[in-house]
């Protein structure tokens, strides 16, 4: 077992603590001072002695000057040392220490404190004295490090005392230092950071624990908070650093751009990427992507074909990947057959401006084509190749026949990035050019390394907007973006919602700090959703949904007892899924009530009837149809889909697919990934969402059951079972189809006593219409309402001759009174069982 030690007794990063006290004293800071100006003065004597001669100087006081420049210049050098050699320890102690202890050796880990650990706990490791974990913490807090994580954990110092107050009596323990060294090196860190010793404390300490579960934080949170410290820090050093070692690196060797040669179209018509990361850098942190740059250089290895097509959705990060083998390409640290080539990026738009004829668009693409071709050195970039590929559209580029030749040199490496529907549509049909690239398909980034993206994106967003950005509130931007947003993928979709929602804090507050309250609001307010946890009036609304919608619907309390729990479960989260947040079958004889439930629920969950989408699928009867249904890409043809384009621009809707049994079984295929995984594929090969919708389909199938159970008497179960068995049997739904559903809700034909109900909810909304629209009072009489659901009434067909009576005899009789002058703005009128009989 290894014998672990942390003792500041006779280490290097101890010494180096003890010399920075030295010289950041203030006996030294001012000797410091005296130097300087003796110095200078010193450099006056000399150059008046030997150059300017307007003084006459004692020979003595220029011997002097030579005796104060070699202290001077010893310090320096002094300095210089303690700077590169002992301030910053070296890379590989970290590792070696890690073998050590698995090797059972002895070890003392404060070998590999960072200089910043070292400085603030030095005093508790250089007595040999035992300290407690309170006492470390104490420690800790000194350090401009976790001041940072803890402003970005909306922690106080004083509150982090407290909660740790009752550990003053638990001793520190060396496995303490033995965990920070294990997330030092999950981290990558080249030694221990105070974020890691942090990190490696609320592991061990039972208040901490308790405090991060009140906070509901977990340790992979604080490892991302560590991550994020480290970046700023590192980057804060690197832009101090006169001369960087991380930015020293090979060239290529003083001829790399000779191979160039004469090149006039590349020099109008491109940008060097390389020469620009070289002078600018790149200005964020490469998260995530490293397998597709692997596969970018292993496709740029092939003897022919050597090219690759870079393929996602706009926004998911194609041009990042670029860059970073672009960097990579730069610093010599790819595959030896392209270390130090150029990456050019070809400026289309540029390229093809003032061209009219195909044959000067042939004559400049082929002279810029032989040109990367000779110079030997050169990865030609294009962005957005389909701009280059319109497979003879009129009016458009076709370059194909162009590239074809050119994409089997071995001398010639193309790279190109493209979308989904544009790469289906002109590169995958034609075999000739598909075959030419190797397709690398950049997928979103997830959870995790979009928390990190996020973090490397906040400086510039929090100079902007002049708002503190707290850690819980990217975190909610992570959530929020991927459930709210889409129509976009990651990470531009949550990068966009946190520049928007610090912009709308700022321009609200003025300069303030961000939490995740800030991130619900603004999702809420730009997307009317219910984002974030319900406000009273809403979880009323909630508690109370049957009452709510049981004043549009009659009856049906099966159906409205099943929604309401399936909407209950999704506002208070217990369903943690990408499924819509519910999708109901209803079945039933016609006039029941089944759309006018659908309508009940969008107005009570949606706040309007108008978020409600509806369907005709006797429209989708043809196998042909299901590309009208979600769209397609034939040749250079590109059709939108009827539910994928609304769905797009409507996400937070209900979906009722009305009479579903009258689609083509292909069509019915599509919602077993609809209610399952909560999106589809549209016929250009996108992802559609139907995670913040509502699915409702009504059926009319098996209606004769239902209404025969009834007469029987069977109970509402027996019913349901049967009607499901008569439909699978019938090969009417398949089981599958059936089984995706939330909720399949039987509804029952109407008794002549919900007709009744039925009739009194029309007749007050014709009335309160008549009195809004026209200023007219009308009063029906109990004996027309029960004169109306006499003739309304037909068990076979549910409300629908219940509204057609109350057309033919109340409507009808009310517009001829109007239009005959009997009743005008202001008047009252009763009408009773003779008005209408």
């Amino acid at each position: 077992m290894a014998q672990i030690s942390i003792t500041k007794k006779n280490t290097v990063i101890g010494k180096a603590v003890d010399l920075d006290r030295k010289y950041t004293s203030a006996l030294f800071a001012s000797a410091f001072i005296l130097l300087w100006v003796l110095a200078f003065a010193s450099v006056v004597v000399l150059a008046n002695q030997y150059f300017l001669h307007y003084l006459s100087i004692s020979i003595r006081f220029v011997g002097l000057a030579y005796i104060l420049l070699s202290i001077f210049f010893f310090y320096l050098s002094d300095r210089s040392f303690y700077l590169t050699k002992i301030k910053h320890p070296k890379i590989h102690l970290l590792k070696n220490i890690q073998e050590s202890v698995k090797k059972g050796d002895s070890v003392n880990i404060y070998e590999v404190f960072s200089f910043e650990l070292a400085r603030v706990t030095g005093g508790l490791f250089s007595s040999g004295k035992k300290f407690s974990n309170l006492e470390m913490i104490s420690a800790l807090i000194l350090s401009s490090d976790l001041n940072f994580m803890l402003g970005r954990l909306g922690i106080s110092k004083q509150s982090l005392l407290d909660e740790t107050s009752e550990d003053k009596d638990a001793d520190f323990d060396y496995g303490v230092g033995v965990k920070a060294l294990e997330v030092a090196a999950i981290e990558g860190h080249h030694y221990i950071e105070v974020g890691d010793m942090f990190v490696a404390l609320c592991s061990s300490s039972s208040s901490l624990k308790r405090m991060l579960q009140g906070m509901k934080l977990e340790i992979m949170d604080l490892l991302n908070v560590v991550f994020w410290q480290t970046q700023v820090l590192r980057k804060d050093i690197d832009d101090r650093k006169f001369l960087n070692p991380n930015r020293l690196k090979l060239t290529g060797g003083i001829g790399r751009d000779w191979a160039f040669g004469w090149t006039p179209f590349l020099k109008q018509y491109s940008v060097d990427i390389t020469k620009e990361i070289e002078t600018r850098g790149l200005d964020l942190e490469l998260v995530g992507h490293d397998k597709e740059i692997k596969e970018i250089q292993e496709a740029l290895l092939r003897q022919n074909g050597g090219n690759a097509i870079v393929v996602g959705e706009a926004g998911v990060g194609k041009k990042t990947t670029i860059l970073g083998f672009a960097k990579k390409v730069l610093e010599g640290q790819t595959f030896s057959h392209l270390d130090f080539q150029h990456v050019i990026k070809i400026d289309i738009d540029y390229l093809m401006s003032g061209l009219t004829h195909p044959g000067e668009v042939t004559e400049r693409i082929s002279g810029l084509l032989n040109e990367v071709s000779n110079a030997g050195n050169i990865v030609m970039y294009i962005e957005n190749v389909q701009n280059l590929l319109s497979s003879g559209d009129a009016g458009k580029i076709d370059a194909t026949e162009v590239l074809l030749p050119f994409l089997e040199h071995s001398e010639m490496h193309l790279l190109a990035t493209c979308d989904v529907a544009s790469y289906n549509q002109f590169i995958l049909p034609n075999t000739a050019l598909s075959q030419r690239f190797t397709r690398v398909s950049v997928e979103e980034p997830n959870s995790k390394e979009m928390i990190k993206i996020l973090e490397d994106s906040v400086p510039l967003i929090e100079y902007k907007s002049k708002t503190f950005i707290t850690y819980e509130a990217i975190k909610e931007v992570v959530v929020s973006a991927e459930r709210y947003i889409v129509n976009l993928p990651n990470p531009e979709k949550s990068i966009n919602l946190l520049d928007a929602v610090a912009g709308h804090a700022s321009g609200k507050r003025g300069k303030t700090i961000l939490f995740p309250k800030d991130v619900l609001g603004y999702v809420s307010e730009k997307y009317e959703v219910p984002a974030g946890e319900a406000n009273v009036e809403e979880k009323q609304k909630l508690l109370n949904l049957e009452e709510i919608m049981h004043q549009r619907v009659v009856g049906q309390n099966e159906a409205i007892d099943a929604i309401s729990n399936a909407l209950r479960r999704a506002r208070a989260g217990v369903e943690n899924s990408k499924k819509p947040i519910g999708s109901f079958l209803f079945l039933g004889p016609t006039g029941v009530g089944k759309t006018e439930t659908a309508k009940a629920l969008a107005r009570a969950y949606f706040d309007s009837e108008d978020k409600m989408i509806r369907f005709d699928m006797s429209e989708f009867q043809n196998k042909e149809d299901i590309y009208r249904f979600i769209g397609s890409t034939t040749g250079t043809e590109s059709v939108q889909g009827v539910l994928t384009t609304k769905i797009r621009e409507h996400p937070f809707s209900l979906l009722l697919f009305d009479e579903i049994e009258k689609a083509h079984p292909d069509i019915l295929d599509l919602f077993l990934q609809m209610l399952d995984e909560g999106f589809i594929t549209d016929g250009s090969g996108r992802k559609v969402s139907f995670m913040n919708s509502i699915i409702i389909a009504t059926s009319n199938a098996g209606a004769n059951l239902i209404r025969e159970s009834i007469k029987t008497g069977a109970d509402y179960e027996q019913t349901k079972k049967e009607l499901l068995d008569y439909l699978q049997k019938e090969n009417i739904y398949r089981p599958e189809f059936l089984n995706r559903f939330s909720g399949i809700i039987a509804f029952s034909p109407l008794s002549q006593e919900e007709i009744l109900k039925v009739c009194q909810l029309l007749v007050r909304e014709l009335v309160s219409g008549l009195q809004k629209n026209k200023g007219i009072s009308i009063v029906v009489a109990p004996d027309a309402i029960s004169a109306l659901a006499k003739i309304g009434y037909d068990p076979q067909m549910g409300a629908r001759p219940m509204m057609r009576a109350i057309e033919e005899k109340l409507e009808n009789l009310l517009a001829n009174k109007i239009l005959e002058g009997e009743l005008k703005k202001g008047d009252s009128f009763t009408i009773t069982a003779k008005d209408i009989t």
